[in-house]
């Protein structure tokens, strides 16, 4: 690309210094944070338009704080195809005193260089490092407009949102990445009043575009072998596929193609990846069926390439609706109608299906599930729809006085719709007088929840004659993980906090041994300690992050674990007996289970 390619602005809407007075804007603007509705834009450039109106939206004043961020944040190829570019502009503008700007892909503040009083100046305005300059934060300024617009901007003194800004005049581009054209980065740089008055607009918008280009160039000619390997795979791939979407990736670069950008979002990349490393550990390939975000079910086929360990070519094909199932926005609504349930992946709409199957029969049902995986949270939510009175009687903790099999009956004579969480850990004698009381009552309001189905609990799901609803654990909906760690955030705190991309892909990536309930706590706990509106991986604790079971397993060792899990399930998580069922001696069992365990899989919640 050269210098003058995308230029964005046209004859008219080129800032000039002293067009329009400052002390005119900023009354302008004061009137539209008054009353918006009332408030005519139209003389100001649409660009700065949009933004104020996007800052607005996001509740933003003129004196909102700069939030800072301790985890480290541009990449270091960029940082090194940046420096011999930075250091001239420096050169260029120091004396002057203008000052050059390098923020990442989120809009945080890594670069922060030139005249020594104007970043004084600045400093005591916001921290030079780490701070946050996205226009949900701050309001209107050219390195969080740019991340919004996608392409240069130029925001000129009073045009800033944020008061600590509106003595500077600002030109930022965005740096893109040579291989994925993403943003990579956004270089700006700022130019007091006295030196923007005497400069043209135009220039400084083509010294700062040449400036980026020479950046990705840079990036460009850094690429190591194996993302050129990545890159020929990719466009193998694509000439064979055609309109197909394609993504090509490793785990460290990521390509797509356009049909592939606009139907994935940053989540789905995520999962995207997490298969990539799955398949990867060998050669081999795979297909599978998942609900993305934008509400389409896909179909992905996924290859491993051979000379790349770790990297993955995949292919991406929207799947036609069957006859007579719903689309996608019937697919959300089945989660909908259940209170407490979040997702679209097509494993829990099954278990949905099923669930609301009972329901509008008015039939018994019995939910399977590991622990935390959200029986509990479905059952009831059933209940309550089959009923405005409910009762739960919990089996899960077995202390104090267990409930009785009158009791039980009591509540459905009554009326109410009952949960029985956890059946499968109540007593022998319940289980046989819950199985004779069922053999003489006619579809009873009654919903069961279980981890596994034993042999002691056959007879009574044989005289229940309800339907089954089977909760797949996390790890089966890695879809879903964002969508459910935002709602419960939200819940929480009562507001959205975001995500960091890296905390994203450590969430999706996890293998979740104890499901929902342990996201739960993840984010709760972490939300807790944040100050900021974005968790990070640094707000997790040890813990936390060695529970997440982020190591990665063979295929050997997966199968293994998941026989293992199995097994313990269906022997109601006795260890003697688990190992029978697997053919092994208890010592064998108890090492393997150790050795999972110290990789922070926890095989045996119980």
């Amino acid at each position: 690309m050269s210098s003058t390619d995308a230029l964005p602005f046209t004859h008219g809407q080129v800032p000039r210094v002293g067009e329009r007075p400052n002390s005119e804007i900023q009354s302008l603007r004061e009137r539209f944070l008054a009353a918006p509705e009332m408030t005519d834009l139209s003389s100001l450039r649409p660009v700065i338009s949009r933004s104020w109106q996007r800052s607005l939206a996001c509740n933003v004043t003129t004196a909102a704080s700069f939030l800072q961020t301790s985890e480290a944040r541009a990449d270091e190829q960029l940082l090194i195809a940046a420096e011999p570019v930075l250091t001239e502009l420096e050169r260029l503008c120091s004396e002057a005193g203008g000052t050059v700007v390098l923020t990442d892909a989120e809009g945080t503040l890594t670069v922060f260089r030139g005249n020594t009083v104007e970043r004084r100046k600045a400093e005591r305005a916001f921290p030079l490092l780490g701070a946050r300059m996205g226009e949900d934060l701050i309001g209107t300024n050219s390195d969080g407009t740019v991340l919004e617009e996608g392409e240069a901007v130029q925001v000129w003194g009073a045009e800033h949102f944020n008061e600590a800004l509106q003595s500077s005049y600002c030109t930022s581009v965005p740096i893109r990445d040579p291989i994925r054209r993403s943003v990579r980065g956004v270089l700006g740089l700022m130019l007091p009043e006295r030196l923007a008055r005497d400069t043209d607009p135009r220039s400084v918008l083509l010294t700062v575009n040449g400036a980026a280009a020479d950046i990705t160039r840079r990036l460009a000619e850094r690429l190591a072998a194996r993302e050129q390997a990545l890159m020929a795979e990719y466009l193998r791939e694509v000439r064979k596929r055609g309109a197909d979407a394609v993504v090509a990736m490793d785990d460290r670069t990521t390509i797509a193609s356009r049909s592939a950008l606009s139907m994935l979002d940053q989540s789905d990349f995520a999962v995207l990846a997490a298969f990539a490393r799955e398949v990867g550990q060998g050669s081999g390939s795979s297909q599978h069926r998942l609900s993305v975000s934008a509400g389409r079910e896909v179909r992905l086929h996924v290859r491993s390439m051979d000379r790349s360990a770790g990297a993955a070519v995949m292919r991406v094909q929207v799947q036609s609706e069957p006859k007579g199932y719903g689309r996608a926005s019937g697919d959300r609504d089945a989660a909908a109608q259940f209170e407490g349930i979040v997702g679209t992946s097509r494993s829990l709409r099954r278990a949905l299906d099923a669930a609301g199957a009972a329901v509008s029969r008015r039939m018994p049902a019995y939910i399977v599930g590991e622990r935390g995986s959200g029986k509990r949270t479905l059952a009831e939510a059933m209940a309550a729809r089959l009923s405005d009175a409910t009762r739960l009687f919990d089996f899960s903790q077995r202390s104090g006085h267990e409930p009785t099999v009158e009791d039980i009956d009591s509540a459905l004579e009554q009326g109410a719709a009952v949960v029985l969480h956890r059946i499968d850990r109540s007593s022998p004698d319940l289980k046989d007088d819950l199985a004779a009381l069922l053999h003489v009552l006619e579809q009873p309001q009654l919903i069961l929840t279980a981890r596994g189905i034993s042999d002691d609990l056959l007879p009574v799901l044989s005289a229940l004659r309800g339907i089954e609803a089977v909760m797949p654990p996390l790890r089966d909906r890695r879809e879903d993980v964002i969508a459910l760690a935002s709602h419960i955030l939200k819940n929480t705190l009562g507001r959205d906090v975001r995500l960091s991309p890296k905390l994203r892909d450590a969430l999706i990536g996890a293998d979740w041994p104890g499901n929902v309930r342990q996201l739960r706590e993840l984010v709760e706990t972490a939300a807790s300690k944040s100050l900021s509106g974005e968790l990070h991986l640094v707000d997790l604790t040890a813990a936390q992050l060695r529970g997440l079971g982020t190591v990665q397993l063979t295929r050997l060792e997966e199968a293994e674990l998941q026989q293992i899990r199995a097994a313990l399930a269906e022997a109601g998580w006795n260890r003697v007996r688990a190992a029978t069922l697997l053919g092994i001696g208890r010592s064998t069992l108890y090492r393997k289970i150790e050795a999972y365990e110290a990789k922070g899989f926890n095989l045996e919640l119980g």
